[in-house]
């Protein structure tokens, strides 16, 4: 069992060699995450080679097909049109699809990127999702070095570039820009940097909704800490983690109202959520759909590979957040892994449990990491790793060209 760092305790590294500031004023202070940066980049290039491979034999263009598949296509309707455009389609329940299904964070990051660069949105989109991936892959670092070592810190940036579905990370989807905030999030509670952590927070709330397990754990974190200043013992003043507590939520919170603002109803966001089926059932979907996959499907003719994929992912982070209960991970960790196990569990839309909603559970890759990171021989880390990042590039070349959306 490996033995976590009280989350009061400093870092194990320099806390300014983790600082984008200090890393602009003096490069060397970036040797300390250097390696986990090198590492991510390296399996995720294999990834990216392996797609261009992949659309060069079906004469498909990559970039463009990553900057428009799927949900890229109304994020790149928000960044020409803005909100309240639709494509006239009609979803579940007889509701229209709308734009304001999607936060609007990372679309205003591409309008950002375009002022700058002439590219088209799907670009300016994928772009953002690139550098948000390694923003997550140091913040990834950050964490886990700090509550097992350097070496853990390295492998779990270079795991959360070899999961199933780290194609994402380089498509324009939002996944990597919330993983990115969220992981930073979690070192700032860590560190107590109160305020940094609740703006952080409201930044999530305006790329993802998921954020509502960020704020939980932020939220946690900050009355422990708010309890042990009114008991004499906190190492802060109380008004900061009360500050992080109230500015938690607003991200997500705040474009709620505005959506029920702007179509006259109050509860316009959750309905027009509604028309892609999604919903909060306590899990009776995702256990119909386990039903459905191990005995409809076996029974007829097998497992489709993406349901598999699906399936053992969410098995296996539920594996990862009971060796991190045992191993006593820090509170905010696992009420934010909690958290988006309840979402993505207790989903109901038609086709629960969905394994991207679990891509910023970044915390769960380090019981894996700390794990490997103990590994005597070198060669051996790195022939596992090599193959994970050969096993995800090849499912995501099937996932881009083959499967259906990702899920």
């Amino acid at each position: 069992m490996t033995a976590t760092a009280p989350a009061g305790t400093r870092p194990q590294i320099p806390r300014q060699w983790l600082s984008p500031r200090t890393a602009v004023r003096s490069f060397p202070l970036l040797r300390a995450a250097a390696p986990a940066l090198l590492g991510y980049c390296a399996v995720r290039v294999v990834g990216v080679l392996m797609l261009l491979g992949v659309g060069s034999s079906r004469h498909r263009p990559v970039l463009h097909r990553l900057g428009t598949l799927w949900d890229a296509g109304w994020y790149v309707r928000i960044v020409e049109h803005g909100y309240g455009s639709t494509n006239g389609l009609v979803g579940s329940h007889g509701i229209a699809y709308s734009t304001r299904a999607f936060l609007p964070l990372f679309p205003w990051l591409a309008e950002a990127v375009r002022a700058v660069l002439p590219v088209s949105p799907g670009t300016a989109l994928v772009l953002v999702a690139s550098l948000s991936g390694i923003g997550a892959a140091w913040g990834a670092y950050a964490v886990a070095a700090r509550c097992h070592g350097h070496r853990a810190g390295v492998v779990a940036a270079v795991l959360w570039g070899v999961l199933p579905l780290a194609v994402l990370e380089n498509t324009a989807y939002s996944e990597a820009l919330f993983s990115c905030l969220a992981v930073w999030t979690l070192y700032a509670v860590l560190d107590r940097r109160w305020l940094t952590a609740g703006l952080l927070c409201l930044l999530a709330g305006l790329s993802r909704p998921s954020a509502m397990a960020l704020t939980a754990a932020v939220a946690a974190a900050a009355a422990v800490e708010l309890y042990r200043c009114l008991r004499g013992r906190g190492s802060v003043h109380w008004w900061r983690p009360l500050t992080a507590g109230v500015l938690a939520p607003l991200g997500w919170v705040g474009y709620i109202l505005y959506v029920g603002r702007v179509e006259h109803s109050w509860g316009a966001y959750f309905r027009i959520q509604r028309a892609w089926g999604s919903s909060f059932d306590g899990g009776a979907a995702t256990v119909k759909w386990f039903e459905q996959v191990f005995l409809s499907h076996r029974a007829a003719s097998g497992i489709p590979l993406a349901y598999a994929v699906m399936a053992l992912t969410v098995f296996a982070y539920l594996l990862l957040f009971a060796i991190a209960l045992l191993q006593r991970q820090p509170l905010v960790l696992l009420v934010f892994s909690a958290g988006l196990l309840a979402i993505d569990l207790g989903n109901g839309s038609p086709y629960p449990p969905l394994a991207r909603f679990l891509m910023p559970a970044i915390p769960l890759l380090f019981p894996l990491a700390a794990s490997l990171s103990r590994l005597r021989s070198r060669g051996t880390l790195l022939v596992v790793l090599a193959a994970a990042a050969l096993v995800s590039g090849l499912y995501g070349a099937f996932v881009v060209f083959y499967g259906g959306a990702p899920s």
